[in-house]
């Protein structure tokens, strides 16, 4: 407990920290996730049909011990077009005198839903940061509104794409990481805010696209109901929709992508919320401008691809391993 305070002390008093934009730095291990038992009694006292059983084959106290021990992780707020982010990373404690290499996690979902609660970071980011990297994401702009007053409002891969833009000079003052060149990981709506980002961005070694849309008009006629989270969040989309999708297309924009990047697109067959011929478009399309791509498709996998979750990470270490030239 002592050591976790005195990380949270010397954060919150590290000049490299207030310089590079990172603020109000908070340790994840905080209040109910302060240990393994009280997270779990938490969850069982505020959820109704909470699924102990389920959770703890998730979770178990073992991993949980075993992150905390291992791993920082930290929340914290910075500043983007004049609003207040929320941000998380988490990286291994030690790693010895090699630095760590970059990873910019985009997640899912729309304004609060998808916000990374603390069980979603200690699942494929945690994952991810115990094979050696350093994890850097973003709860884009609106998804906090209920508890910070300048957060701004999500436009769904409009100017909440600078949030994640911003992150490659904020990552510059981790210590011990390779802020230098990165790879961008995004799920559902992440992929769309990873490439769309990549097109400012240099130095983009990998991109990871889990789920993601790239085409929104097929998208969208496939599942009709999204076009409601469209005109909530996008500014003008009924008057430029045609524009706005396009926007958020990456193909049809292919030669705007990294060229040095190769792109790892992952998806299950039985995905309900993402058509699988997203991912199997954007590999042909690829592979039509010989931009190096590989296509990993789980038969009979969800939008979570929940059960096949080590699978799904192997694939994504082994891949981040090449591109880093670890």
């Amino acid at each position: 407990m002592k050591s976790i305070f005195f990380l949270v002390g010397m954060l919150l008093t590290s000049s490299a920290f207030a310089q590079n934009k990172i603020l109000n730095p908070q340790t994840c291990f905080r209040g109910p996730f302060e240990n393994h038992q009280v997270w779990f009694d938490t969850l069982k006292e505020k959820k109704p049909n909470f699924n102990s059983e389920g959770f703890l084959k998730v979770f178990p106290e073992s991993t949980f011990n075993e992150f905390k021990d291992k791993l920082e992780c930290v929340d914290f707020t910075y500043e983007v077009d004049g609003l207040t982010v929320e941000g998380f990373y988490l990286k291994p404690k030690e790693h010895g005198d090699t630095p760590l290499p970059l990873v910019i996690y985009n997640r899912g979902g729309n304004a609060g839903f998808g916000y990374v609660v603390f069980g979603k970071k200690m699942q494929l980011i945690a994952d991810i940061a115990m094979r050696g990297y350093a994890v850097i994401g973003s709860q884009y702009r609106g998804a906090s509104r209920r508890f910070i007053e300048n957060n701004g409002f999500d436009e769904f891969g409009g100017a909440d794409v600078n949030d994640v833009v911003a992150l490659t000079e904020v990552a510059k003052a981790l210590p011990g990481v390779d802020a230098s060149r990165y790879a961008l990981v995004g799920w559902s709506r992440g992929v769309s805010q990873a490439y769309q980002a990549s097109r400012q961005m240099e130095n983009v070694s990998a991109i990871v696209a889990i789920a993601g849309v790239v085409d929104a008009e097929k998208s969208l006629a496939w599942r009709p109901k999204m076009e409601k989270v469209y005109q909530a969040r996008i500014p003008g989309f009924d008057t430029n929709r045609s524009e706005e999708l396009y926007k958020r297309s990456a193909i049809h924009w292919l030669d705007e992508l990294p060229q040095q990047a190769p792109i790892l697109l992952i998806h299950g067959s039985n995905d309900k919320r993402v058509n699988v011929t997203q991912s199997q478009h954007m590999a042909e399309a690829l592979n039509s401008k010989g931009h190096p791509n590989k296509l990993v498709v789980y038969e009979g996998g969800s939008h979570s691809l929940s059960s096949h979750r080590e699978e799904m990470l192997n694939q994504i270490i082994h891949f981040l391993d090449n591109s880093s030239g670890k």
